[in-house]
Parts: structure tokens; sequence; C-alpha cells
């Protein structure tokens, strides 16, 4: 798994982050309040569980913000787009494009 660039979690404090990475894509991460049980019966220290992973960069992934309500997430990366998502379906709408290597 590549490098997380960057963690992204709304001002209402729901149960969902956000998270960048350098292999290209987006997690978006469901945040559990009680440790899952373990395979091997015993708790879990993982808490959090990917529900989508968003894709459609062509470069690492530098950065993302969520909206205010937690429903869209803007991310930022080396291919210079920026991708406005949908966290509900996974759709990636909206590219902006205009920065240069220059």
């Amino acid at each position: 798994a590549d490098m997380v660039t960057a963690i992204a979690a709304p001002v209402d404090n729901s149960e969902v982050i956000v998270s960048s990475s350098r292999d290209k894509s987006l997690l978006v991460w469901n945040l559990t309040k009680d440790p899952a049980p373990s395979a091997e019966g015993g708790a879990s220290t993982t808490y959090g569980v990917p529900r989508r992973r968003l894709t459609g960069h062509s470069h690492f992934v530098q950065d993302v913000v969520l909206s205010s309500d937690a429903q869209f997430a803007l991310s930022c990366s080396c291919d210079s787009e920026l991708r406005l998502w949908d966290l509900d379906t996974g759709d990636t709408t909206p590219r902006f494009v205009g920065h240069t290597k220059g």
C-alpha cells in the first residue's frame, strides 16, 4: 500500500473520513465506535472500515477536503486536476483543469 497523503474529516463529527494516497485513489471510511471482533475471536484495534475507493486521478492524490455536509470531497493531484466527488455514489463530476507544470 502506498503512503497516505491527507485525511479529511467533516466539521459535524459524523462517522466518515476520507483519505488520499499516492496510489492515485481516495478512500471513504466509516468510523466505528466499538472495536470489531478479530478473526482470532478477540477485539481488533481497527476502528475504521473502508466503504468506497474513489479512482480517476492519473497521478498521486496530494490533498482532499470535505464539503460542510460531508456529501462531497474535492481532491487535488499531481496530474494537475481537481476533482469533485459524490461520496454516496462514488461519481466524480466536474474536473477542474488549468494548472500546468510551469
